[in-house]
């Protein structure tokens, strides 16, 4: 995750940070201004961090231009506020504009933006941070449509995943681009994140901070010209000789036959048995989102990101039609998986996987990289441009294919991708499919008939 202006974090807890001037460090007494959050979402502390940046910006820039203070508002330890006491001599400095800072109509926008749209207002959180750090945080009527344009140019020279990488630790995003000889971020993330991201936002701060100065910018002239084509990181099916090294390796026998360790079996059987996305099984609440259906009797998957979620996780799913339910395939009864849910229940656990703890907000990263160092560690990593495998995305991949090559209909409605169509009557409209009034467990027994039509033909190792 690329990194955040004025926030770090110490122990989880993130702290705004702001440097404060050269000229007024000696009359403050200080390099830098820290505040904790008080928070460990991520997302929660953007928002504040933001905030608190255009409230101190306009505080210094009083005082480095002699007008009075409140300090109060300033909330700064005690040298810094006796400093602050005395007059401050500094030359007139002539203002320029009132309008507000970037910083603050960022801040404005997210705190605005529609809660409902989780997955979009989680890239938001990310995207922003590094259009603020590269744009500057400059007033709104300062910005040009040749800042947009420097932008786009220079954001594709940011290396994927570079938050993550520890070589760039400390280092400023102009300094990570300038650093960066490998690999840059690809046509698609430039084209789906950057773009359509920047774009929502400079289109809501026209309408409304017209008044304000915010002047009518366009992506338009964003243009690719990196060598990464769409689709280099795609991942692919696994072979049956794949999926089978993956769950009958040792490490997976040693896995499954420790308590403390289960949970790593679970979470790729899960995979191969639903399609599902490594988020939305890993922000499952067993409390609540394994269910079993009263009229069938049938165990399911809740997948939503509505209902209580864990602490420190912001539930969110892809699309619209990603909110489903999945029944549980008798395969992953057989071995024991209802019994390790009420070991978890019973633990009061609010997360499916608690020994993965949330980071950022979500229930997943760890997990993930778990998942990752995995497939690489007893030799199944593909790095085939294109067709990797690579990650838990390869089981989306593998379902899908087993279920098209096995001539398995209603797949789509298990992976909750959109398709359009409503079973027995083909393609339909969005206001046709508006009118059709089921619950979610209406069709659950045709549901189950198509999961249990997935055969991989494995021989797992039960969990003890």
């Amino acid at each position: 995750m690329a990194k955040i202006p004025y926030l770090v974090r110490r122990k989880n807890v993130f702290y705004f940070r702001l440097s404060v001037p050269a000229e007024l460090r000696e009359s403050i007494n200080a390099r830098e201004i820290i505040k904790s959050l008080k928070t460990e979402n991520r997302f929660e502390a953007t928002y504040q961090a933001l905030k608190l940046a255009a409230h101190y910006k306009a505080v210094l820039h009083d005082l480095k231009t002699g007008k009075s203070l409140a300090l109060n508002h300033l909330a700064l330890p005690e040298p810094q506020m006796a400093a602050l006491v005395a007059p401050v001599i500094a030359p007139p400095v002539q203002v320029k504009s009132s309008a507000p800072l970037l910083s603050a109509v960022i801040a404005d926008f997210l705190k605005r933006y529609d809660r409902n749209n989780k997955a979009t207002l989680v890239k938001l959180n990310a995207t922003l941070p590094i259009f603020l750090e590269l744009v500057g945080d400059r007033p709104i009527d300062g910005i040009l449509q040749a800042h947009i344009n420097t932008f786009f140019d220079e954001v594709q020279g940011l290396p994927p995943r570079a938050g993550k990488a520890k070589k760039y630790e400390g280092m400023s995003l102009r300094e990570i681009i300038a650093a960066n000889t490998g690999e840059c971020i690809s046509a698609g993330t430039f084209k789906s994140t950057y773009r359509a991201l920047i774009s929502i936002f400079l289109n809501w701060g026209a309408v409304h901070y017209h008044d304000q100065g915010f002047p009518s910018l366009s992506v338009q002239g964003a243009v690719y010209r990196g060598e990464r084509s769409k689709g280099i990181n795609k991942q692919r099916a696994m072979t049956r000789e794949e999926i089978q090294k993956l769950f009958t390796h040792p490490t997976m026998k040693s896995f499954a036959a420790d308590p403390e360790t289960e949970h790593c079996f679970w979470l790729p059987a899960i995979g191969l048995h639903t399609g599902c996305r490594i988020n939305e099984v890993c922000q499952l609440n067993p409390q609540t989102d394994i269910v079993r259906d009263e009229k069938t009797g049938i165990w399911y998957f809740n997948f939503d990101d509505a209902g209580e979620s864990a602490e420190n996780v912001e539930k969110s799913l892809k699309t619209e039609s990603s909110r489903r339910i999945v029944p549980i395939h008798s395969r992953l009864i057989e071995l024991g998986f209802l019994n390790y849910v009420e070991r978890i229940k019973a633990g009061g656990h609010k997360l499916i996987f608690p020994k993965w703890r949330p980071r950022y907000g979500k229930a997943s990263v760890n997990a993930k990289l778990w998942f990752t160092d995995y497939v690489a560690s007893i030799g199944l990593k593909d790095t085939t441009p294109g067709a990797r495998l690579s990650g838990f995305h390869s089981f989306r991949h593998t379902f899908v294919t087993h279920a098209i090559n096995n001539k398995i209909s209603g797949v789509f409605q298990l992976t909750g991708h959109e398709t359009g169509e409503i079973d027995g009557f083909g393609k339909t409209s969005k206001v046709a499919a508006g009118y059709w009034t089921r619950s979610r467990t209406d069709n659950i027994s045709e549901l189950k008939e198509t999961i249990e039509r997935f055969d991989f033909g494995i021989d797992f190792f039960k969990p003890a």
